[in-house]
């Protein structure tokens, strides 16, 4: 049952990793609650609580993307291993001496190798050894068909080179079509990432065009909101927090509130309100903008969390360095 522990092994760190995560996530908020109790200041607890969002997601997905990463290499080598294989099989030694025998470099891959040749040396059977081999590779489906055939293959025995080479040619063909795949929508996502930095560049147009021509259009209402200039009456410009009809309209300008105390977009409501609503359009923009280009790129959701986490931050800090500066 030793492969079946070296496959749990990789979901026993993920579960460490999430633990450590959260121990560490809640510490870093419980110092934010001290800090604002010590100031006086509610803004240093929500601070700390998006920053220990992050402490707690970000280590988890960077373990899953590094395994994806592991198995991709793993798909990579597989072909080279399936062609010693087959070179040891001709030499006219039996199917397990074949795999023991097998001594290439395989790079990720080795320590699958190595394991399946120790199952092998240790009289584990070779039906359980790659039936084990194939578990600790079940996050991939391109090596998991491979090991299904690869087993169905000793079982059925017959010219096992023949079917071998067949195999390889089989999985060099896909990963040429992938990468070539990946290389093609490269450029699409390079456009999506192009798109996106042009609908900040817009957001921030926005916030440093229009929202002090909204104040202005205010404060010249409130001088003259009586009066009327060639028979239109001048309607008052306002934050439509001001007018909240409903629970969720309350909700939203609440969360608007905290972010503006958050990033320190001022106390105007129409700061509050226009430019929180900027900054949460750009997160959201950015996620499922990055989760879709990680869904062209490789079809992983990983790999779209990493794109999406790239565009989140960088939104981010072009947003609030934007209105550091007074740009925004």
């Amino acid at each position: 049952m030793k492969s079946a522990k070296k496959s749990s092994r990789h979901l026993s760190k993920i579960q460490v990793w999430l633990i450590y995560s959260a121990i560490a996530a809640l510490a870093f908020a419980l110092m934010g609650l001290i800090f604002s109790v010590l100031y006086n200041n509610i803004s240093f607890l929500y601070n700390f609580i998006l920053i220990s969002a992050f402490i707690f997601v970000i280590p988890v997905l960077l373990l899953k993307y590094l395994h994806l990463r592991e198995i991709r290499e793993c798909e990579a080598y597989f072909p080279i291993f399936l062609d010693d294989l087959k070179e040891a099989k001709s030499s006219g030694v039996s199917f397990p001496q074949a795999i023991i025998s097998c001594h290439g470099e395989y790079g990720a891959m080795n320590k699958h190798v190595k394991k399946l040749q120790q199952d092998i040396s240790w009289e584990v059977s070779i039906d359980d050894a790659l039936k084990r081999m194939r578990k600790s590779l079940e996050d991939s489906s391109v090596l998991s068909r491979s090991m299904t055939i690869l087993l169905e293959t000793y079982r059925s025995g017959g010219n096992v080179e023949d079917i071998l080479s067949a195999l390889r040619g089989s999985l060099l063909k896909i990963i040429e079509s992938e990468d070539y795949r990946k290389s093609t929508m490269q450029q699409h996502v390079m456009m999506m990432y192009g798109v996106f930095f042009m609908y900040i560049a817009l957001i921030v147009m926005l916030g440093h065009f229009l929202i002090p021509m909204l104040s202005e259009m205010g404060k010249t209402t409130a001088s003259t909101s009586a009066s009327s200039l060639g028979g239109l009456s001048i309607m008052s410009v306002s934050s439509p927090c001001e007018t909240c009809a409903n629970a969720f309209c309350a909700v939203l300008c609440g969360l608007f509130k905290v972010m503006a105390g958050m990033f320190s977009f001022g106390t105007n409501p129409l700061n509050v309100y226009y430019k929180s609503l900027f900054l949460l359009m750009v997160v959201v923009q950015g996620i499922f903008t990055g989760i879709m280009a990680g869904q062209i790129s490789s079809k992983s959701w990983i790999d779209g969390m990493r794109h999406g986490l790239i565009m989140m931050f960088l939104g981010f800090v072009i947003i609030l360095g934007a209105n550091a500066v007074g740009f925004f």
